[in-house]
């Protein structure tokens, strides 16, 4: 049976001009073999996105099975029943429109910008992969060596190509983000053609899966439309979750690197809760006051007081399970590697005993605002904030509220957190040193 529901949402406006600053009007419909859509119009442009979320990621590979998932990703433009091997991007662009992929470690996503009206030619490129891909040893083989060397050349050659691999390693150790998105080498040659066709029936269903409208569109065509195409694609059911178990470090982890890299760059990185949760709005005014902007701590002390690091940043990292906060500082030739990181942890802490200031909150909190509003400048941005938003919490509304949470937490809930967070809290360092030194 299909299921409506309607979405009227009011919010905080922002100082801007942008979508924003409108009530933002989302359609939920599900069809009867259990996909998942969202439609948000906005006929400004003669442009729709069609934006399709699989909840599948890295988190769902079986041991010794490193990479499927995001091997399986390339394999999604080797051709399926009405669209030879690599024609899907050739013919998105032919009729002027743009498509891409990529896979996380909780889902994977695929995306196309069109005009409006070769919206039925989008949404039939993608039933028609989900539908009936092209499974042959030839393409399989073929995307291996792909996948291989986008490795090589992302990862394993790379200048700090590693640091993420490291990081993720030693913070979730034992859990399901241990291992690179990309997978291992030895894990990725290993893949049958029957792993990659029962990956494609265990995951790629309408049942795990999420369609985002945005843009120029008429509701009542788009649902014949998603009928016509995917409403007879088989539902292989809710694929099983794997439990993914996420421990706290036991102590410090140090690791000095000596690599073929021009300059000194420093890691610190720490375990903080999953995607959703109070620390998870709190901890981003914890990083633009201390690192992300030319007015922030860090950047005053390390780049203009003591002229040591050429950029600094602090980055959070929101998974469905846990989080990162990291901090990387990329230091001047002469940089001393060790009083930066000692600098660090002294503006860390400086915070969470002191918390931040009021200016320092307001400046926050109006970028915050500004940022939100930016975001929500293209179809295809609304389409994918809000496809994570309904694949992560189930909850469209949190586009237009986003706002608002922010300006709920006070200096003091800020403070809470960080100690939560960071205060005698262990914490992964890495360093790397170019090898002349």
């Amino acid at each position: 049976m299909n299921k409506f529901k309607s979405e009227n949402i009011n919010h905080k406006t922002a100082d801007i001009s942008s979508p924003a600053d409108k009530k933002l009007k989302f359609e939920e419909y599900v069809t009867g073999n259990g996909l998942s859509c969202i439609f948000y119009r906005d006929n400004s442009n003669p442009l729709v996105g069609v934006t399709l979320g699989y909840h599948v990621g890295s988190r769902d590979e079986a041991p010794h099975k490193k990479g499927i998932a995001h091997l399986f990703e390339h394999l999604m433009f080797q051709g399926s029943d009405n669209v030879k091997r690599g024609e899907h991007m050739k013919y998105v662009q032919n009729i002027g429109g743009i498509c891409n992929a990529f896979t996380m470690q909780d889902f994977t996503v695929y995306f196309d910008v069109v005009p409006s009206n070769q919206l039925e030619a989008a949404l039939w490129l993608e039933s028609d992969r989900m539908n009936s891909l092209d499974f042959t040893e030839e393409n399989l083989n073929n995307q291996k060596q792909v996948v291989i060397e986008e490795k090589k050349q992302r990862y394993d050659n790379a200048p700090y190509g590693m640091a993420f691999h490291n990081i993720f390693k030693t913070l979730f150790r034992d859990s399901n983000y241990e291992s690179p998105v990309i997978g291992y080498d030895d894990d990725i040659l290993s893949f049958t053609l029957d792993e990659a066709i029962d990956f494609h029936k265990t995951y790629y269903s309408p049942e795990n899966s999420f369609l985002v409208l945005s843009g120029d569109f008429d509701r009542d065509n788009a649902v014949a439309l998603i009928e016509k195409y995917f409403g007879s694609v088989k539902n292989g059911g809710m694929p099983p979750r794997r439990e993914n178990v996420i421990k706290e470090m036991s102590g410090d982890v140090y690791s000095v690197i000596h690599d073929d890299v021009s300059l000194p760059v420093l890691y610190i990185a720490f375990q903080i809760p999953k995607a959703g949760t109070d620390e998870s709005y709190t901890i981003d005014y914890f990083a633009d006051v201390i690192a992300n902007d030319k007015s922030s701590r860090l950047y005053k002390r390390l780049i203009y007081d003591m002229q040591a690091a050429k950029s600094v940043h602090a980055l959070k990292y929101q998974l469905q399970d846990a989080g990162i906060f990291l901090i990387r500082a990329e230091l001047n030739v002469d940089g001393n590697i060790d009083l930066v990181e000692n600098v660090i942890y002294e503006e860390m802490n400086n915070m969470i005993d002191k918390g931040i200031t009021d200016y320092e909150y307001e400046k926050v909190s109006n970028g915050i605002e500004f940022y939100h509003a930016s975001s929500l400048s293209t179809v295809q941005k609304i389409g994918m904030d809000t496809l994570f938003n309904k694949m992560q919490f189930d909850d469209v509304d949190l586009i237009n509220r986003k706002s608002q949470i922010y300006r709920s937490y006070s200096q003091e809930d800020i403070l809470r957190s960080s100690e939560k967070c960071f205060k005698d809290k262990y914490k992964f360092v890495m360093k790397y040193i170019p090898k002349k030194y």
